[in-house]
């Protein structure tokens, strides 16, 4: 058998492996699939997962929008409170009417954001490791976007909310829905010279 036949033999074997393996994952669940779960999500996982927003987009049911507040030490000692601002219009304002806006502007709050919420535990407390990490990301997000001093004052404190609004429905539908915006508070941070670098 010559060299080009084995290769041919070769690929051949090799794609109808990984076009099965895809369509096992993808397939409606089986008893071959479900006993060979593992090995099949072992081999597609990593390299192979499935993105289907681009066929099927998963609309924004919710519009989040995050706001953040310091606790200002003043030069005579004593410390106060500034008002919420809202970090995400902060983003859009950047981006609207922007040919070429920036990716921190368009995905690093709401990236950030998502992924710290979604290591929270059931009391809304940051888990592990990655919880702490994410904790600390969004953090230094909000004291970047803040500044060392506000008002005249040095920020020692930062809180984070979330204000969760609910997309309505279309006039068409004939349905009702809530659209009352809820809110998310996070406890104060202390913050340090290093979370402003």
């Amino acid at each position: 058998m010559s060299i080009i036949a084995l290769t041919v033999v070769g690929v051949v074997a090799a794609a109808t492996v990984h076009l099965t393996m895809l369509f096992l994952y993808n397939a409606p669940t089986n008893s071959f699939s479900q006993r060979h779960a593992a090995d099949i999500e072992k081999y597609v996982a990593p390299e192979f997962v499935q993105e289907w927003q681009l066929f099927a987009p998963d609309p924004q049911s919710v519009n989040t929008h995050v706001h953040a507040r310091a606790k200002v030490q003043m030069p005579g000692g004593n410390l106060t409170d500034t008002g919420w601002v809202d970090l995400t219009a902060m983003d859009q304002k950047r981006i609207v009417h922007n040919p070429l806006p920036s990716h921190a502007h368009q995905d690093e709050l709401p990236h950030a954001w998502s992924n710290f919420v979604d290591s929270l535990d059931n009391e809304g407390r940051p888990t592990g490791l990655y919880g702490e990490l994410m904790r600390q990301y969004v953090l230094r997000i909000a004291a970047h976007r803040l500044g060392p001093q506000v008002d005249g004052g040095t920020v020692r404190f930062i809180q984070l909310r979330s204000a969760d609004t609910p997309v309505g429905k279309p006039p068409w539908s004939g349905q009702q829905a809530d659209t009352r915006t809820g809110y998310a508070v996070q406890p104060w941070w202390d913050v340090n010279a290093e979370d402003f670098k």
